[in-house]
């Protein structure tokens, strides 16, 4: 071999070195070590860590839902799996009148999704995939609390169809309040330069650790540059509230709990615990073996239990850690005596101000899988809590508070909750194909 040949040799393999490989001292050319690679960079650190979590979703939608015979188009977003069982958070217009939505993971492999819920009020939905034996990765949460403007941000999402595209940008802007079509409005957002198409819709905003910190939503159309976000500790309350209108039916919970946050930390405190071991004030950090940080991991702790079960629970109390017990109570035992004790069409009437007649579950079934049946609103009193609340005649209420109204037994139920008795409760009234959220506030007397 030649002085010439040899230089070429040597040289090959030493230009490389600026694309992540090394040379040994035989001159054999071996990769580098990500731990010590100038490439392996907190970005990429942040997008391997978070992807496997993130999924692309698409499917048809009609282009006028309103129309007889409507022209199908092309529908596409992201989400992300924020439970191993597949429940997926998205954007509720994401998959908002798709017939069959697809489900695409990060390694290939497809799904179809079930709509479990949706929230039309903040846009958000949730999504199930199932599949046999298997553990869906799991998007790791941040929070949206200590949020600062100019921190680094990363966007994944489905824009126009390319699958799995990564963005990065800073905070531009915290609390912004953006009208999008004259009727939605989105409260509170994270705006961000990171660029954001659509497509990306569902998909999650990182912060620089690969933490989820928001949701995308929205852009400015006409805009390059100006992206929001839904704060994630938004998101997962009403997550949260989702998950418990999805289990909620065979069993109540005695305790309610609620998320706070100090320094960027979340933990779960107790604010109702009538007919429980526990306290107001004890903050949970476990149910059974499943670590609990925010309000939403304990509702998907209790998604899989049914009535008379013994939750076993890790408190701390006053500094110090405890274990207690929750009984799951069932409603059965109360159903019909509340039913029979108690006019309820009299009682919805005089607090809520609505008169209810039976509606047929299997159509209302139809118009939307989430609900199991409800009651039909035939008159709405004047100046009543729900004629303040804009609800119709014809309308639908399926669901009350955290629960589903599918019956007079389980309105009957509802109806005797000291949260419907003061206070603004939530509904769910079903108009035509959609469903909407309000509150209702009623006076302290109005309900006896």
């Amino acid at each position: 071999m030649t002085l010439t040949e040899l230089n070429r040799m040597w040289a090959r393999p030493l230009a490389l070195i600026g694309l992540g490989l090394a040379v040994c001292v035989s001159g054999t050319v071996v990769l580098a070590d990500e731990d010590s690679s100038l490439r392996y960079t907190a970005t990429v650190r942040a997008i391997q860590a978070a992807e496997p979590a993130v999924v692309n979703i698409e499917g048809n939608k009609p282009s006028n839902p309103s129309a007889i015979d409507s022209q199908q188009v092309n529908g596409m977003g992201a989400g992300v799996i924020i439970d191993p069982r597949g429940y997926i958070l998205t954007n509720q217009h994401v998959v908002q009148d798709v017939g069959r939505i697809e489900v695409t993971l990060h390694d290939g492999s497809k799904y179809i999704g079930r709509l479990i819920a949706r929230d039309p009020e903040t846009d958000l939905a949730l999504v199930q995939i199932t599949a046999a034996k298997t553990q869906f990765p799991v998007i790791r949460f941040g929070t949206s609390s200590d949020l600062v403007r100019g921190e680094r941000v990363i966007a994944i999402g489905n824009p126009f169809g390319y699958h799995h595209t990564v963005t990065e940008g800073i905070v531009s802007a915290l609390h912004r309040d953006i009208p999008v079509n004259g009727s939605q409005n989105y409260p509170d957002l994270i705006q961000t330069d990171a660029s954001i198409n659509p497509g990306n819709s569902g998909g999650p905003l990182l912060n620089a650790d690969g933490d989820m910190i928001g949701i995308n939503a929205a852009v400015r159309i006409g805009a390059q540059g100006i992206g929001f976000a839904i704060p994630v500790d938004k998101a997962t309350e009403i997550a949260a509230d989702m998950i418990a209108q999805h289990r909620r039916g065979s069993f109540e919970s005695p305790i309610s709990v609620t998320t706070t946050y100090s320094s960027g930390r979340p933990r779960v405190e107790v604010l109702r615990a009538s007919g429980s071991q526990l306290q107001r004030g004890d903050v949970i950090r476990a149910v059974g073996k499943r670590t609990i940080k925010t309000r939403l991991d304990y509702e998907l702790a209790l998604l899989d239990q049914s009535a008379g079960a013994d939750v076993t629970l890790e408190l701390e109390r006053s500094g110090t850690v405890v274990t207690s017990s929750l009984a799951l109570e069932s409603r059965s035992s109360t159903k019909a005596q509340l039913a029979s004790t108690t006019s309820i069409q009299e009682q919805v009437y005089r607090g809520l101000g609505l008169k209810l007649e039976l509606a047929d579950a299997a159509k209302v079934t139809q118009q939307n899988t989430s609900y199991k049946g409800g009651m039909r609103v035939t008159s709405v009193r004047s100046n009543s809590p729900a004629y303040t609340a804009q609800i119709q005649s014809g309308d639908i209420l399926v669901g009350l508070l955290e629960w589903q109204t599918p019956n007079w037994e389980d309105l009957a139920w509802i109806m005797n909750k000291n949260e419907i008795k003061s206070g603004s409760p939530k509904f769910h009234i079903m108009r035509g194909s959609d469903v909407f959220w309000g509150t209702m506030d009623i006076n302290s007397t109005s309900v006896r």
